[in-house]
């Protein structure tokens, strides 16, 4: 019975010490921070067959007033953070990684794949104030050559995406440090301060 007593003694006296609380003055202010990366903003998505539409056309611009419309499986998406100071003064950099492949890639990007063989499969990105647009197509892997039909009914497998949006000052930053805007981790790193 005195066992019990000192322990419901001990624990109403541990009760009672820990609710006690005594606020003291507010410490000193501290040092000001290094400037962070607020302008700044990269997402990762991933998409699936069912994600991309068709057709969609993609101009890509060959130089000496040479553009080509190219039709295309498309994903647009809202991407709140192009704003217009971003497209008037910033950039937007896209990276995926192919299937088979376990490494970010940048866009554009083009490989030539067993199925169909007959073509060069190319990934392209465009943006517009508030969206993101990344295209797939097609174009012949010899020259003079026709591309084939098919596209519309081909299946597309999941990818996943990872974009970088950086406002003007940090797009500065990026282009004067010299990184490798090709590197999707050297590219976090400089704009991360590290």
């Amino acid at each position: 019975m005195k066992n019990i007593k000192i322990t419901l003694l001990a624990t109403v006296l541990l009760i009672a010490l820990g609710a006690c609380k005594k606020e003291g003055p507010a410490g000193p202010a501290g040092k000001d921070g290094a400037d962070g990366n607020a302008n700044i903003t990269a997402k990762k998505f991933t998409t699936m067959a069912s994600t991309w539409k068709y057709p969609g056309h993609y101009a890509l611009d060959y130089g000496n007033n040479q553009v080509k419309l190219h039709f295309s499986k498309y994903i647009t998406m809202e991407a709140p953070e192009i704003t217009k100071d971003v497209i008037d003064n910033g950039l937007v950099l896209v990276y995926m990684i192919p299937k088979g492949v376990h490494n970010w890639m940048p866009l554009p990007l083009s490989f030539q794949a067993a199925n169909p063989s007959d073509v060069v499969h190319n990934f392209a990105y465009e943006y517009r104030q508030g969206t993101l647009t990344i295209h797939y197509y097609w174009t012949a892997n010899t020259t003079g050559k026709q591309v084939p039909d098919g596209l519309e009914t081909t299946l597309m497998p999941f990818y996943n995406f990872r974009y970088v949006v950086a406002s003007g000052v940090m797009s500065d930053k990026l282009k004067s440090s010299g990184v490798n805007m090709q590197d999707p981790l050297a590219v976090e790193h400089v704009l991360n301060g590290r």
